[in-house]
């Protein structure tokens, strides 16, 4: 079927406005005047026509060999481990932020489910989120840093490129005693999103060390003066809200107190993948493979040999 100039505006309109204008599905369908799904099929129409092309490329920093052998050292379902240009923290967050970008790219399907956490790295990564097939996004933890790293704008950044609902948790991960955290989950949008745990297919995770501490986590019962009290019991490391020593071994102290997914349900989720690196994370990465806390591992090349050098 031939398409004419109008449709071919509009259909220009709606891919200027969602691509380069951060504009959202239901926005550019209220302004022109069609349902979501219809801006859908002219983003897909858009992408047909080449009026918009999209070019993903798995990034030539990728190691294979290292790959291969954190999937078969830990049994992973997905493994990357990518060459950071150095070994600051900005720079390794940037180079991980673009594998997971590239590797959700490639694995989400309209049948899944999305769990993400708060996170630096994970906030690079979704700034690199182009387009994702249709499904809802749910917040496994609540606010555990600053508003351009915290769950709320992850998950909202997530549900914009995959055009499917978001449920946020709008309260801080860590509470001071724990009927605060029971008051803040009777809260109905809070409700909703705790209800959404046993739906989520994959979960994006960052992981916190506490020894050395390189957490949001960690800062926040830091201030709370606890945070050496578990250190000094063994913790390790994070994953959303869950402790665990270096062998690990999940340590509940915080658990009430927290408002997040627990690693009884974490565990059940199909597919974990962990988003960490550099020389601070090595033993916190480590002790979550070893507990079962993740199931895929993006991280650095350096990192990488760590892993296996201790294995």
């Amino acid at each position: 079927m031939i398409m004419g100039p109008d449709e071919l505006i509009r259909i220009a309109h709606a891919a200027r406005r969602y691509y380069l204008q951060d504009r959202s599905r239901v926005d550019i369908a209220a302004e022109l005047g069609v349902s979501r799904f219809k801006v859908a099929r002219m983003l897909e129409k858009a992408r047909e026509l080449a009026i918009v092309t999209i070019d993903v490329q798995l990034p030539d920093a990728i190691d294979p060999e290292l790959s291969i052998g954190l999937k078969n050292e830990f049994g992973l379902v997905h493994s990357i481990a990518v060459t950071s240009p150095s070994q600051t923290p900005e720079a390794i967050r940037q180079a991980l932020g673009e594998a997971t970008a590239t590797l959700l790219q490639e694995i989400v399907t309209p049948a899944d489910t999305l769990g993400f956490t708060a996170g630096r790295t994970l906030d690079e990564a979704t700034k690199l989120l182009v387009d994702l097939p249709h499904c809802d996004v749910v917040a496994l933890g609540g606010i555990a840093g600053p508003v351009r790293e915290h769950g709320i704008e992850i998950v909202r950044r997530v549900a914009r490129a995959s055009g499917g609902e978001s449920y946020p948790i709008f309260a801080p991960l860590l509470v001071q005693d724990d009927a605060t955290a029971e008051a803040l989950k009777a809260d109905p949008l809070i409700r909703d999103a705790y209800s959404r745990f046993g739906q989520v297919t994959k979960g994006v995770v960052a992981i916190g060390s506490w020894n050395p501490p390189d957490s949001q986590l960690y800062d926040s019962a830091n201030q709370g003066a606890i945070a050496q009290e578990l250190v000094d019991r063994g913790v390790v490391g994070e994953v959303v809200a869950t402790l665990y020593d270096r062998n690990g071994t999940v340590d509940s102290t915080l658990d009430h107190r927290s408002l997040a997914i627990t690693a009884d349900e974490l565990r059940r989720v199909p597919e974990v993948i962990g988003v960490a690196g550099g020389a601070t994370k090595v033993e916190a990465i480590r002790a979550a493979l070893l507990g079962g806390l993740i199931t895929s591992l993006i991280t650095d090349t350096v990192t990488a040999r760590a892993l296996l050098d201790a294995s």
